[in-house]
């Protein structure tokens, strides 16, 4: 073995001896090592790579594998450069070839497969269980992560999560894939596909994969986030999406500057108990200084319900003007926007002036539903607040002369370290709200005696529409010690006692708690185990319960 590994480094040698020494291609071997010059000039004719570390790693012994890869690569670079070799150079080109011929046969197959598909990932068990006394909930207050939903559970599961990653080519593919088996309490003992997603490229379109992929199109057709559970292709100017949510199936179809015209048709079909078909049409363009846009639907095959919009806006220098006409006759949508009006006839013309910071504009509307309106506006956007004395402040004001609604909104910042305060003032004589809010937050961070702390607190003094005070409260503190390399603590406490502001919640008084282990067995391995509780006192009894949780598992990366 060692005369057949020094004839084929000096084979090496001679078919690279045209070869030009360019930068170090391995990480440990310094410019000064003997074998410096010829490592370079090896690996700059491809017949070295090294590891994908960057290494060389010189002291290690090759294998038969390694030599028979070294023997094809010299053999390449032999015939591609045409170089003149003496006669017994040959004859051992050709001994290393019938040598290794059955390794060269094996290692072309597995090199085709090793760098067209790379597979990584995670496998691992998992552990949770979760009592609840009291009625299952949501959580109490919308406006936090954690305990989106509370149910008692009981499994122990394996998984395995895959990254298989192809590159082929002109094709590249990455996928995601969720495996879940041994589910306790369940009748399956086999491993079944819980997930994918990922994503397809070519040269000429680009196909994704999944679950909650977003198309959000129109305000009536796919404008909710999330809305397709299944295959998006693109491909230029077209799009087409396929996907299926339990017993509802999706179909939708785009195609934008048709006959490279400023024109893009789209259709859309939910179809479950009830088949809805919204197919249209719309187009924006600029026309003697004046831009212009139109729209065209209709949710049926009979046309007898249909959504017009045309829209014109044209920029005086000083003033915008912009006007709209829109007629929607109980237009039936496909997953629209909460602000989409099904039954809108009419028109409004608006006229809008920038004054420094401030959009003022004033605007007339005549809808059969709204009836007729004239409605000034002023706003400041967040974006770009104005700055007083290190405060930012920015809100929006709306009056109508005829319907007297009012809406007005204020709002101020200020940041002093790791302080924040926020004031707001929030009218809406149309839904009764009149709403006063007053909140500092306070959130440092620090180490002490080797255990960082992550404290915070808030206070929200709020006054609604009668002046009556209410207060919503909070406080807790998380906790993360490192005892060394391999093992991590973690712990938590938080209070919260909410009056009101609650949306979709429910006010009361709620404690969490939380301890935790992690623990690296290796680079590639990991065990955790985590218990926490919640106690919620809502204001009403019925609301009232608690909850413990205890989850565990072993992870290794692969």
């Amino acid at each position: 073995m060692k005369k057949t590994i020094t004839a084929l480094l000096t084979l090496a040698m001679l078919v690279t001896l045209t070869v030009p020494a360019l930068a170090n291609p391995f990480a440990d071997v310094e410019g000064h090592h003997w074998a410096y010059d010829a490592l370079t000039q090896v690996a700059e004719a491809g017949i070295l790579e090294g590891y994908e570390d960057g290494t060389y790693r010189g002291e290690e012994e090759l294998t038969r594998y390694q030599v028979a890869v070294l023997t094809a690569r010299m053999l390449d670079e032999v015939e591609a450069n045409n170089n003149e070799l003496e006669a017994e150079v040959v004859e051992a080109i050709n001994q290393l070839a019938a040598e290794f011929d059955q390794e060269l046969a094996a290692i072309d197959s597995r090199l085709a497969d090793v760098e067209v598909v790379t597979i990584s990932g995670e496998t691992g068990v998992e552990y949770e269980r979760v009592k609840v006394n009291g009625d299952a909930v949501e959580n109490p207050f919308d406006d936090e992560d954690d305990w989106d939903e509370i149910d008692p559970e009981d499994f122990f599961r394996q998984y395995a999560d895959f990254n298989v990653n192809v590159d082929k080519d002109d094709v590249t593919a990455d996928f995601d894939l969720t495996v879940n088996g041994n589910y306790f309490g369940q009748d399956t003992d086999t491993f079944e596909l819980d997930t994918i997603s990922g994503q397809i490229t070519t040269e000429d379109f680009v196909a994704t994969i999944g679950e909650e992929q977003d198309l959000d199109w129109k305000d009536y057709l796919y404008a909710e986030e999330d809305n397709i559970d299944g295959v998006i292709f693109k491909s230029n100017n077209s799009t087409i999406a396929v996907g299926q949510d339990e017993d509802e199936r999706n179909i939708a179809l785009r195609q934008d500057n048709l006959f490279e015209l400023p024109l893009n048709v789209f259709a859309g079909i939910e179809d479950n108990d009830e088949r809805t078909t919204v197919a249209g049409l719309d187009t924006a363009f600029n026309l003697v200084g004046v831009d212009f846009t139109g729209e065209l639907a209709t949710n049926d095959s009979k046309l007898d319900s249909k959504l017009v919009r045309v829209g014109a806006e044209q920029d005086l220098g000083m003033f915008r003007v912009e006007g709209n006409y829109k007629y929607t006759d109980g237009f039936e949508a496909i997953q629209a926007d909460e602000d989409f009006e099904a039954d809108e006839k009419g028109y409004d013309i608006g006229l809008f002036t920038d004054l420094d910071k401030i959009e003022l504009g004033a605007r007339y509307e005549d809808y059969d539903v709204e009836g007729q309106d004239t409605i000034l506006m002023a706003e400041v956007i967040e974006e770009n607040p104005y700055t007083l004395y290190g405060v930012d402040v920015f809100g929006n004001y709306e009056y109508g002369l005829d319907s007297e609604d009012e809406v007005r909104y204020v709002e101020a910042n200020k940041d002093l370290n790791d302080i924040s305060v926020v004031a707001f003032y929030d009218f809406d004589n149309t839904e009764d709200v009149a709403d006063k809010v007053m909140s500092v937050a306070y959130a440092p961070e620090f180490k002490f005696s080797g255990v960082n702390f992550a404290p915070h607190a808030s206070v929200a003094a709020i006054y609604d529409i009668d002046n009556d005070q209410h207060l919503n409260t909070e406080a807790g503190v998380d906790a993360t010690y490192e005892a060394n390399d391999r093992v991590t603590l973690t712990g938590s406490y938080a209070w919260a006692d909410k009056e009101a502001r609650v949306e979709d919640g429910l006010a009361g008084e709620k404690v969490t708690s939380q301890l935790g282990v992690d623990y690296r067995v290796s680079d590639d391995a990991t065990a955790s185990i985590n218990y926490e509780t919640i106690d919620f006192t809502g204001a009403e009894d019925v609301d009232s319960f608690d909850a413990q949780s205890i989850t565990g598992g072993v992870s290794v990366n692969f």
